[in-house]
């Protein structure tokens, strides 16, 4: 049975810390799966106010990070930097957030001075999705395309049941799984992880992802999902062989490549593939390909 779990009920209104002092109140009108809807009053004391959303916990660490070399002095200081500065009354609609997760909205206002009052913290958690029963995927092998020159991609569609919360997906070399460097428990731990700077790690729904894959070579793709309650389902699996380099879907032949960049799970850029990249490809007529590739 599918459920959803609301955790915060709709229009619930909290009131300024101070009626001496710049405040905003604001009110949680509404939070879905994917998206956060507040509306924010500033009282007469505020001459501004800045918002900014964070995972629950985060906001910290971002601070501690960015604020030496961004010259941030405060909290606050970041919250301007980075937020939604208004004046007045406003509604603001955070999308493409994840279900299931603790956010904080952090709210700096401040007065006709620009002095900044004490920081407004909002907590919100998204509707989650899926169930209490078995979280179960399915796996359907699809297009297989690219060329020499330009790369080779495999098209794989990762399908959840009702039940799935959420679920981690890759391809990896049969050769790869058979070694010892992978193998069942090391692949179920690597699926099982948390990745926190990959933004492509969980999927939440439907997954059609473009891997880099070669002609002609064996491969597994694999997929595990979670329930509503946390609890981890069967391993999905389907070994698979690409075709070979005739008649496939080739990129068109006018379509040139302005150049190839390689990003891991941090986001950070490297000078090739190692482990689950990113790969983003530019042509010369602007477009650009995002593929996945694990080696």
């Amino acid at each position: 049975m599918k459920k959803f779990l609301f955790t915060f009920a709709v229009l619930f209104t909290c009131v300024g810390l101070s009626a001496n002092a710049a405040s905003v109140d604001y009110t949680i009108d509404e939070v879905g799966t994917d998206f956060i809807t507040i509306t924010f009053t500033p009282d007469a004391n505020v001459a501004g106010y800045a918002i900014c959303l964070f995972e629950a916990g985060t906001a910290e660490q971002q601070f501690a990070m960015f604020g030496p070399w961004m010259g941030f002095q405060t909290m606050g200081d970041m919250i301007k930097a980075w937020g939604i500065t208004k004046t007045e009354t406003y509604q603001h609609t955070w999308t493409n957030q994840s279900p299931g997760k603790d956010y904080e909205i952090y709210v700096q206002c401040w007065d006709a001075n620009g002095v900044d009052a004490d920081m407004i913290i909002i907590p919100v958690t998204t509707a989650n999705i899926g169930g209490a029963g078995e979280a179960v995927m399915t796996i359907e092998i699809g297009e297989f395309g690219g060329d020499e020159e330009y790369g080779y991609y495999q098209w794989v569609t990762y399908i959840p049941n009702e039940e799935v919360a959420v679920h981690h997906d890759i391809i990896i070399l049969k050769s790869a799984y058979e070694s010892e460097e992978w193998g069942m428990e090391n692949l179920l731990n690597y699926l099982k992880q948390d990745n926190p700077y990959d933004p492509y790690w969980d999927q939440f729904g439907i997954d059609q992802a473009q891997w880099n894959a070669e002609p002609n070579t064996w491969y597994i793709a694999f997929s595990i999902g979670k329930n509503a309650n946390g609890e981890w389902g069967p391993l999905a699996a389907v070994e698979f062989k690409t075709p070979g380099t005739t008649g496939i879907n080739e990129v068109a032949g006018d379509k040139q490549v302005a150049g190839v960049r390689y990003y891991n799970i941090a986001g950070q850029e490297m000078t090739e593939a190692n482990g689950l990249t990113i790969v983003v490809t530019t042509y010369t007529d602007g477009t650009t390909r995002t593929t996945k590739v694990m080696k």
